[in-house]
């Protein structure tokens, strides 16, 4: 559990400081904007900032419980559960890494305006990448696994509670032999869980923030949902 624990809050740093670049870089860039009076370009890049705002909250490793922040969490949560995912975030990143760039680069004089713009924009694509290649492994064996669940789930999903993650993952092994690490069972609920509450409960608990969370478990009606439909990215 520690080992998971601290492999997760890095990851949480690496994608924190990567938003950061993003909310840095818009700020920087929207000055010198707002100064020049490019109206149409400071609206973009407040755009890129308040963009980047959300995924820095997400995975801030500051100000965990305070109030506004678990809020904020559980409200990007729900509506915009999209950058919540391995892939996701990391299809996020490259947009926001990448148009910071274009900003910087075509709109801001000077050589230090062209400097920014490689370094935090370089940053957050570079993060992007690893993520979405990494989020994308991780789901096709999550698919493999669904295939194999599919032909036996309703003899299995009738815990009235839900499913556990260690549940879970005796389930798959028992049926393809297929065992996920804690740290993946935690992307994986997060994916399948319907519910936002638990979405945002749960990654504050995985950065620290919550002492005692009930143990996550995955409704009935979701896993059934899972194994029934389509691929699903993590």
């Amino acid at each position: 559990a520690g080992s998971m624990s601290t492999t997760g809050n890095h990851m949480n740093d690496v994608y924190f400081a990567a938003a950061m670049c993003v909310v840095v870089g818009s700020v920087y860039g929207g000055i010198s904007l707002f100064f020049s009076l490019k109206a149409v370009e400071w609206i973009q890049i407040t755009y890129l900032m308040f963009f980047g705002l959300s995924l820095a909250i997400l995975d801030t490793p500051f100000l965990k419980t305070i109030k506004f922040v678990t809020d904020m969490k559980m409200y990007i949560s729900k509506y915009i559960q999209f950058v919540t995912r391995v892939t996701g975030k990391g299809i996020t990143l490259i947009f926001l890494g990448s148009m910071l760039f274009l900003m910087l680069w075509e709109n801001v004089d000077g050589s230090f305006s062209k400097f920014l713009a490689v370094v935090l924009g370089l940053f957050p694509n570079l993060v992007g990448i690893a993520s979405f290649v990494i989020g994308v492994l991780k789901s096709f064996k999550l698919e493999k696994a669904r295939k194999m669940l599919t032909p036996v789930i309703d003899g299995h999903a009738d815990h009235g509670a839900g499913m556990t993650m260690n549940e879970f993952n005796n389930l798959t092994e028992s049926n393809g032999g297929i065992r996920f690490e804690a740290l993946d069972l935690k992307l994986i609920f997060n994916a399948l869980v319907s519910n936002p509450v638990w979405h945002a409960a749960s990654n504050a608990q995985h950065q620290g923030g919550y002492a005692n969370v009930d143990e996550p478990r995955i409704p009935r009606q979701d896993l059934i949902d899972w194994c029934r439909g389509g691929m699903v990215f993590l």
